[in-house]
């Protein structure tokens, strides 16, 4: 560790000590949990994020869509609206959030995406609106105990490992690396492709230190082909063409590489995560654009960035270039263990209830 990571550990003891205390009470009883009448699976991490958690509940919506009437349930972070909501066709990013917008501008009808800071309280809310929901996906939901799940998905990113990272804040880790216990299943996530055997054997082995022998996959990140922001753009983005690199979630690294490796990054434009895009930040990238005086210059940003955009769809700026996100897929190998796993805890759960 650094000299300030030395300086800042005794927080970090004192920090991972509540939080260890606080399961410590939930494990023995002592602070309960509510069961509900439907299958919850939570997905989560022990980072602060950045693991791939969007990616993974539209990997579960995908996979499950067609066979269950699903719900995604999410804190809703950054949205101007409080309490639990629905959403519907009138809402957009700042009415309920980057992530729950984007689960519903792709799939619609097929899931109900719903948020609320009391999960407690947002799922016998989101039943009495649609009691036909068989399946709840609980997004960043694992540190959240108070509702008991059938199945709890612990994401680590393949970059920065939880077992190789330390509490906050000297590290990343919202509790320590032991947390990994509860989990049913651990994904390490953000993998580079062709991933050996040899070095998921290392990685496997790591985990298991802290989850005990509990199944692990791992999975990847595929790109698709870009795609406007703005139905009613006519301009393309060809390979190879300069861009502007526009992004604000927690880790852009895996992004950046793919974009560099398609288009040539003229200028990047990041912001926090989560980051509520403004008339001044466009103004920023629009008095660049006319200062570089380049005439075949796109804007490139993230699916989940893309979402915030719309809500500044009538900006001068979507008039002077074109502007374009990248869609991504997530990849698991051993999909089909993965698969059959997942059916089958619903099922249990099904014919318990």
């Amino acid at each position: 560790m650094k000299l300030l990571q030395w300086l800042l550990f005794p927080i970090s003891v004192l920090y991972g000590g509540i939080m260890s205390f606080r399961n410590h009470l939930y494990d023995i009883g002592k602070k309960p949990q509510v069961e509900f009448d439907r299958t919850i699976i939570a997905i989560g991490n022990l980072s602060m994020g950045g693991t791939g958690k969007t990616p993974m509940v539209e990997y579960l919506i995908s996979t499950l869509k067609g066979h269950y009437k699903l719900a995604t349930l999410s804190r809703g972070y950054g949205r101007k609206t409080q309490g639990y909501r629905m959403v519907k066709a009138d809402d957009n990013a700042s009415t309920v959030g980057d992530e729950p917008y984007q689960y519903f501008l792709k799939f619609g009808d097929e899931v109900k995406v719903c948020v609320g800071e009391e999960r407690i309280l947002a799922i016998p809310s989101a039943i009495l609106e649609s009691e036909e929901i068989e399946v709840f996906l609980l997004d960043d939901a694992f540190q959240h105990r108070k509702v008991a799940r059938d199945l709890n998905i612990l994401l680590s990113d393949y970059h920065r490992p939880f077992y190789d990272d330390y509490i906050l804040p000297t590290g990343e880790l919202r509790e320590g690396r032991n947390g990994a216990a509860r989990a049913d299943v651990i994904m390490i996530t953000k993998c580079p492709t062709g991933l050996d055997e040899i070095r998921k054997d290392k990685i496997t082995q790591a985990v298991q230190v802290y989850s005990g022998d509990k199944p692990i996959f791992f999975s990847s990140i595929v790109y698709g082909e870009p795609k406007p922001v703005l139905k009613s753009e006519k301009r393309q983005l060809k390979a190879h063409s300069e861009v502007i690199m526009l992004t604000s979630i927690a880790d852009n690294r895996t992004f950046k590489n793919q974009i560099e490796n398609d288009f040539s990054i003229v200028k990047e434009f990041v912001f926090e995560d989560h980051h509520r895009f403004s008339t001044k930040d466009l103004n920023g990238i629009l008095t660049f654009v006319k200062a570089a005086k380049a005439s075949n210059l796109s804007l490139v940003t993230t699916e989940k960035d893309m979402v915030r955009l719309l809500t500044m769809a009538e900006h001068p700026i979507f008039d002077a270039l074109g502007i374009f996100y990248i869609p991504i897929k997530f990849q698991v190998d051993k999909e089909e263990e993965f698969k059959n796993l997942l059916f089958k805890v619903i099922e249990e759960n099904k014919n318990l209830h």
